[in-house]
């Protein structure tokens, strides 16, 4: 990006909760002073050179933000993301409010979400909310006047059963659980929503040893067995919320099973020398 000497700035709030826009305006504020920097900040995107997003993309900004940046000079069109959910949707990226394209919203991959399902972003200031030191920071960036303290690094994943060679080669570890990595990073997201962020893991890998024991007892039909241990456990536990939990995963765990295992097939007659499917 070209070292740009001023710039003007147009704000949009894509719902954001606030905090992150009361940073913005600390660093307008004199204390800051982010126009000795250059930057200015103008009431109309027709005359801006950058854009800040706030918030997570609700439903209905998504227009909003979309005529504001189509509205500014074809260059240098300059989109800033500031805030966690103006990266990534924040925690709220699952959330049925928001405008959020991804056909894999959540499930087996990093998190999506934000203004980037409609605009492309090209800096990212990230926290929760940032402080202005970091917004000066990013700015200064911006503009040329600071370089990134941050590089850019490319590591290699190897199988368990290699050695790394080189420095940029580390071996790729694998938790030991009964189930597979994805089943667990969905179960994970999906248990979020029913018993909240803080108690969704030791719930689940209550779980998890359930269903190993299930199988190791009952290989032939591991599913009766899960019921049967589930309701023991239900009867020795007095939270109707982890029962509740416990078999909101019964259910979501056999779905689970099913579905990839569908995918797997329909992926080896697509593709037969496809291995580990």
């Amino acid at each position: 990006m070209a070292r740009l000497k001023s710039v003007w700035v147009y704000h949009v709030d894509a719902g954001s909760c606030n905090g992150c826009d009361i940073e913005v305006l600390d660093v307008l504020s004199p204390y800051y002073d982010i126009e000795r920097l250059g930057v200015k900040v103008v009431p109309n995107p027709r005359h801006a050179d950058v854009l800040f997003i706030t918030g997570p993309l609700t439903r209905q900004t998504r227009i909003a933000l979309k005529k504001a940046y189509e509205a500014m000079p074809p260059k240098p069109r300059i989109v800033v993301a500031i805030g966690t959910c103006a990266s990534s949707g924040g925690i709220f990226y699952n959330s049925y409010a928001l405008y959020n394209t991804s056909p894999q919203r959540g499930r087996d991959r990093l998190r999506s979400g934000g203004p980037e399902m409609i605009v492309p972003i090209d800096m990212y200031i990230p926290g929760c909310p940032p402080s202005p030191e970091e917004i000066l920071y990013g700015v200064a960036q911006l503009l040329g006047i600071k370089e990134k303290k941050m590089k850019g690094e490319y590591w290699i994943a190897l199988p368990p059963a290699e050695e790394p060679s080189k420095e940029n080669e580390i071996k790729f570890r694998i938790p030991d659980r009964p189930i597979p990595l994805r089943y667990w990073l969905t179960l994970r997201e999906e248990l979020r929503r029913v018993v909240g962020y803080y108690d969704r893991d030791a719930v689940l890998n209550d779980f998890i040893e359930l269903v190993g024991r299930a199988y190791n007892e009952a290989p032939d039909n591991p599913q009766e067995k899960l019921h049967d241990l589930i309701t023991g456990y239900a009867l020795r536990e007095k939270d109707s919320r982890i029962n509740v939990a416990m078999r909101f995963l019964e259910n979501e765990f056999w779905r689970l099973v099913k579905e990839y295992r569908e995918w797997g097939e329909a992926l080896k007659e697509k593709y037969p020398v496809t291995a580990g499917v």
